[in-house]
């Protein structure tokens, strides 16, 4: 039985949403696709009628969104506002219903049983490892030249499964494996992120930065002792902060808060993590302040147009729409815009089908074959979904 799609699910702490059906839905593309995106939204808001007695984050009219990660990318990047939303946080539930029409009946809701994937394989993608292992090696030379600092090199692998691939099924296990992630599905991209690009709430921005990892295959304790003596993985870190950091100082309207490098602690990795706060400049919503930081260099590198070039050159993916911005947005200015790592592209044409991708920084200090190590441990977090909860 085919699996439905076009669902979209956003679930944090304590709190998330559910919609299906379009009420309206736009694609962008190219480098002011954050602008446009914004724009078109702000536009929908302005002509409609909303009636919103609970407001809270999230309720009223709301799109969410999922965006490429390259301006020349093939795949172009979404805003949908759903026609039905399901949402809760800890003050309780609430529905939504969106249409385009005064009185028009809301979407049914999707009535398909959730199938089971039957048995999954993976295999290499169009940059396999021993591909991978040459291109952190190049990258390492060219990083011996003083050109660039940092390059986040990617590696893609390709998922087949027996049965349909079940979005709502995929989102679920990744929610219950990684419950302090923020698990998404639009657009068929489904995934646990651990890295808040820009969460806005009342004109305040929150900022997470992760860069810095080391898998947890020898246990919790010795992957946090290695990651805190690991100069590559600290200075790596700091890149990717000044580079927040510098963003943010051309959004906000006063100081910058910043609370870290911390550890974060994931089943499969740690992280160093560093947040930041800042009240947002007029002007300014979570979008486009999502827009102005991307691509961050712990998704890219740093400086990041030649970063951007030796991605192309050497890693030479489409990454489509990873380690992009991903999250919603609503009409009162509240807006969750998160990196759309540790996650699979489901094919829209061929249901038993899907990509991942995973990547590291990498810095004059790296070694080919741990930066290989670290994508395997990533691959666990997104491949967790595709096994069955007995594996």
């Amino acid at each position: 039985m085919p699996q439905p799609r076009g669902n979209v699910i956003w679930v944090g702490q304590n709190s998330g949403m559910a919609g299906w059906g379009k009420a309206a839905v736009h694609t962008f593309s190219g480098p002011d696709r954050f602008r446009h995106a914004q724009e078109w939204f702000d536009s929908i808001a302005k002509a409609s009628t909303i009636d919103d007695t609970v407001r809270r984050p999230g309720t009223g009219l709301t799109a969410f969104g999922t965006f490429s990660f390259s301006d020349e990318s093939a795949d172009v990047s979404t805003v949908i506002v759903p026609a039905v939303i399901r949402g809760w946080d800890a003050d309780g539930a609430w529905e939504t219903t969106i249409s385009q029409t005064a009185g028009s009946a809301a979407t049914s809701e999707p009535a398909t049983p959730i199938g089971d994937l039957g048995r999954v394989t993976w295999g290499p993608g169009e940059l396999d490892e021993d591909r991978f292992v040459e291109a952190v090696a190049e990258t390492v030379d060219i990083l011996a030249t003083g050109e660039v600092k940092k390059v986040v090199i990617a590696r893609d692998i390709s998922i087949v499964s027996e049965k349909p691939m079940d979005e709502r099924l995929l989102t679920a296990r990744l929610a219950r494996a990684f419950p302090s992630c923020w698990t998404f599905c639009i657009e068929g991209l489904t995934g646990a992120t651990p890295e808040m690009l820009a969460s806005v709430r009342g004109g305040h921005l929150k900022t997470r930065v992760l860069a810095g990892s080391w898998p947890t295959s020898g246990g919790h304790e010795a992957a946090e002792y290695a990651l805190r003596s690991s100069a590559k993985d600290i200075a790596e870190h700091r890149y990717a902060s000044d580079s927040v950091l510098h963003a943010i100082d051309l959004q906000a309207s006063g100081p910058v808060r910043t609370n870290g490098p911390t550890i974060l602690r994931l089943p499969n990795v740690v992280h160093l993590s560093t947040d930041f706060e800042a009240d947002l400049a007029p002007g300014w919503t979570g979008l486009t302040a999502a827009g102005a930081m991307h691509p961050t260099a712990a998704v890219g590198g740093t400086p990041t147009d030649r970063a951007l070039e030796v991605i192309a050159r050497i890693e030479g993916l489409d990454r489509g729409r990873y380690a992009a911005p991903v999250g919603w947005m609503d009409a009162a200015g509240n807006a969750d815009w998160a990196l759309a790592l540790r996650c699979a592209q489901l094919d829209a044409d061929n249901p038993h089908q899907a990509r991942a991708f995973a990547g590291g920084g990498v810095m004059d200090r790296s070694v080919p074959q741990q930066e290989l190590a670290e994508t395997e441990a990533k691959f666990s977090a997104v491949l967790r979904a595709f096994e069955p909860p007995s594996a």
